[in-house]
């Protein structure tokens, strides 16, 4: 009998799996998530974890520029949403020390804010 695969532990670990990840309990995957007081919150609650168009967030980052629309979609909330999740990740960023990661973080995000203003992609 042979020894299933050991979940992965790190990006290179999973770069070239298959797809959809069969990882359901992996940070990045998108079907569920871990609430705060520990309850898990299906993201798409009408389809089985192999049937969601995206699987890893991941994935989804290494696009590239993504519209506030297409974050909703992959994650199955509303743009407003995203928008206001966006919202909060810049203020908490701004009350942080500037390291030279948030401050590059922080220009992409002030990027992504203009591109948005003129109606392109991030």
């Amino acid at each position: 009998m042979s020894k299933p695969p050991s979940r992965p532990r790190t990006r290179a670990d999973c770069v070239d799996a298959p797809r959809p990840c069969p990882w359901v309990g992996c940070r990045h995957h998108l079907y569920l998530d871990v609430t705060k007081a520990g309850g898990l919150r299906i993201n798409f609650p009408d389809l089985d974890f192999d049937e969601i168009p995206e699987c890893c967030a991941l994935d989804i980052a290494e696009h590239g520029g993504i519209t506030l629309d297409q974050v909703g979609q992959a994650l199955n909330i509303t743009r407003e949403r995203v928008r206001q999740i966006e919202l909060k990740a810049r203020n908490i960023l701004k009350r942080r020390p500037a390291t030279a990661e948030l401050r590059r973080l922080a220009q992409h995000c002030e990027e992504a804010r203009e591109a948005l203003k003129d109606g392109e992609a991030i």
